[in-house]
């Protein structure tokens, strides 16, 4: 099925948003067209031609008029509809927008019809509305059709300052390609819970009404005011401030436009939302992905903090702050894998490296065929077992988990009431790709392992004519490697790759030559006895040449099957311009590990060979991985403080209903990201300042590849 969504250039909003939403259930199957290029008409009527002939459902957004194109579409629709033997194999839904309809229109009584608002705060319904009438099921789980609609914050501001700029009027093609993709229409807010009704009083049980409810609204009215007070602008670059006055409305305020966080601080007691019930406070910490130094920093400042708001508050009997065993492995059988947690316990592991509750990766909540179904169950276990606030500390991944989990938390609350489930998140990375996080804890402790690392390494390789591959974080961006890169002495690195920037052997092959050839005539000029040297490549896991897919089969380079099959993968996404998601696959870090060093091994000695250098012909390259090593080690001060800060800062606002955020440091504040700004893409190393740094120290050109068409 492919839908075709006539409208007008008036409710273009409207229909970009619907579209958006309609793409959960047909991801690659929505097509609308507006704003003909007028120096293209030919170019115009032939798409629509063509998309005509393809689609076998039109739905009509209609209003009272419609202008030549709308109707042209919807002329040569319903022709196709109604030509012999065509019956049935193409439908038609009318959205009416108005009361009366265009003459073509009013007069049909088979057609599906669906009366709506143009309204953008109603298109998730108006989509829900349209899938039912197509048979179609609707999934919304919060999360974008594309999941890497950026990757650099500064980005995803500009998108909404220009989006702000084109309020009212037709959005240009890249803006709005990033709607269709999941990215909001404006920029979202952070959630807050209501306060309760009345002391001890559920959710489910309505208002109260009177003097009593009217104070309670006040109350909760000067609670937003002060929120509004205490907000952390997005950007601080004096571009996205110069702001102008259009009749007598200021625009390209980033503070007036909304584009701001709320600090993140301890709101005082007359605002807090917790407890909600007379049971107490039940919460829950779940750590998912790999571990990092600090983990147990951040557990341990909840877990004091959630002691510290029962103490002040007289319930301390009735919290329960329950650790959650091996991630969302736990919800296998939560009965068992929760296990109660107190100050004692979690600040006598605070300081030591890795998760003491454990962790793991849920592949069901990671697989679109099961992801659904799975978060369902976790939802329906947390509010069985009548959890408040869920605290899940994990990576990228783990930020869509959370986002989703409350998506469809609140879509179960919405329907069938009783007690809502908050999520909060703190984010955990060794790749430091998780967009809205300035440094992740733990990340400079690995970089400073990672550097100790490559200069053990390159002490072997000053002593041995030999080369060395050292392979470092880095699922989908070149974070770790860059940083210790540069951290490292002198010039002990000759080649950083990463997967943000393309390379290819040849040319890898060719700049390695030329740094071990001007090396070695140095020294030998400094001492006639002193040893020919190495050299040393710090790559990422993903870090694939343009021309892998040449050596999938070398018999050299050994790939395995499994090996074979996650490069095709991988280069079949990059072909496509799209990239992997989540953990790196382990088939696809060692395909590329072989390929790189194994090729580059007997490119080198091919070219020593030929020019008449015997000793270097006798080359050997040796490969390294020590990625467990790096995000295993204690963690450090800072990270401890970090860590501490974090945890004790995400109890704060969860006590004052805020959720579905992150909490992170921003620029020089402590903030709550929305997570709806958090999912949106992975962060990656932009090819500016600091890359040209790391390409400085090693020498490196900025394209090592001789391929003209860029894949990513």
């Amino acid at each position: 099925m492919r839908a075709f969504l006539c409208h007008s250039s008036t409710h273009s909003d409207f229909v970009v948003a619907v579209a958006s939403y309609l793409r959960k259930s047909l991801p690659d199957d929505v097509f609308f067209y507006e704003d003909p290029d007028p120096e293209r008409p030919r170019n115009f009527v032939a798409r629509i031609d063509e998309e005509l002939g393809r689609c076998t459902v039109m739905v009509v957004f209609a209003d009272r008029e419609w202008g030549p194109w709308q109707a042209y579409e919807y002329t040569n629709f319903r022709a196709a509809m109604n030509a012999p033997g065509a019956q049935g194999e193409r439908s038609l839904v009318i959205c009416q927008l108005a009361e009366q309809l265009p003459g073509e229109l009013a007069g049909l009584q088979a057609v599906p019809r669906i009366e709506v608002r143009p309204d953008v705060a109603r298109a998730r319904e108006t989509a829900i509305r349209i899938a039912e009438k197509l048979g179609l099921p609707f999934d919304d789980d919060g999360l974008p059709v594309n999941p890497h609609l950026f990757s650099y914050e500064k980005h995803i501001i500009r998108h909404f300052a220009r989006c702000a700029e084109n309020e009212g009027g037709q959005l240009p093609e890249d803006l709005r390609d990033k709607q269709l993709g999941g990215c909001p229409l404006a920029w979202p807010r952070v959630p807050r819970l209501p306060r309760p009704h009345a002391k001890g009083a559920d959710e489910g049980q309505g208002t109260i009404q009177g003097a009593a409810g009217e104070d309670l609204a006040a109350e909760q009215a000067q609670d937003e005011a002060a929120d509004e007070e205490r907000m952390v602008v997005a950007a601080a670059l004096s571009e996205y401030h110069q702001a102008t006055c259009r009749d007598g409305r200021v625009e390209g305020c980033m503070v007036q436009e909304g584009m701001c966080f709320p600090e993140a601080i301890r709101r005082s007691s007359a605002s807090l939302r917790f407890p909600r019930r007379p049971g107490g406070l039940r919460v829950g910490i779940v750590v998912s992905g790999g571990i990092a130094p600090g983990i147990n920093a951040v557990i341990d400042g909840i877990v004091q903090r959630h002691e510290q708001y029962a103490s002040e508050g007289g319930f301390l009997g009735q919290l329960e702050v329950l650790g959650l065993r091996n991630g969302f492995l736990a919800f296998d059988d939560l009965q068992h894998s929760a296990y109660r947690l107190d100050k004692t316990i979690s600040s006598a592991v605070a300081t030591e490296g890795g998760a003491f509750l454990g962790t793991s990766r849920d592949r069901e909540l990671f697989d679109g065929q099961t992801r659904r179904a799975r978060l369902a169950s976790i939802v329906a276990q947390l509010r069985a077992a009548h959890y408040d606030i869920l605290y899940v500390i994990g990576g990228d991944g783990s930020m869509k988990a959370a986002h989703a989990l409350w998506t469809v938390a609140e879509e179960e609350w919405s329907q069938n009431g009783g007690q809502r489930v908050s999520v909060v998140a703190v984010p955990k990375t060794m790749d430091n790709d998780i967009l809205w996080v300035w440094q992740a804890f733990g990340f400079m402790s690995a970089v400073e392992k990672a550097r100790q690392i490559i200069e053990h390494i390159g002490t072997e390789v000053e002593s041995n004519p030999r080369l060395y591959v050292v392979q470092l974080f880095g699922s989908d961006s070149g974070f770790v490697v860059s940083h210790a890169v540069l951290a490292s002495k002198g010039r002990l690195c000759d080649a950083a790759l990463i997967p943000e920037m393309r390379f290819s052997m040849s040319k890898l092959a060719e700049h390695m030559r030329k740094k071990i050839r001007a090396r070695g005539v140095q020294r030998v000029a400094r001492n006639p006895w002193a040893l020919l040297p190495g050299g040393l490549v710090v790559m990422a896991e993903t870090a694939v040449p343009d021309d892998a897919m040449d050596y999938s089969k070398d018999p050299d380079v050994a790939l395995t099957g499994k090996e074979q099959a996650a490069l095709e993968e991988y280069c079949r996404l990059r072909d496509e311009k799209k990239r992997i998601q989540g953990q790196t696959n382990e088939h696809l870090r060692s395909a590329g590990l072989k390929i790189v060093s194994r090729v580059l091994a007997r490119l080198l000695q091919d070219t020593f060979r030929k020019v008449g250098d015997p000793d270097w012909a006798k080359l050997r390259v040796f490969t390294n991985e020590p990625r467990h090593q790096l995000r295993a080690i204690p963690p450090s001060c800072t990270d401890i403080i970090f860590g501490n800060r974090l945890g004790t800062l995400a109890v704060d606002n969860a006590m004052a209903g805020f959720t579905d955020f992150m909490i992170s440091q921003w620029l020089t504040e402590y903030v709550l990201v929305p997570l709806k700004l958090v999912v949106l893409g992975r962060k990656r190393i932009p090819d500016g300042m600091f890359w040209q740094s790391v390409r400085g120290k090693t020498d490196q050109d900025k394209v090592l590849t001789d391929r003209e068409e860029d894949p990513a």
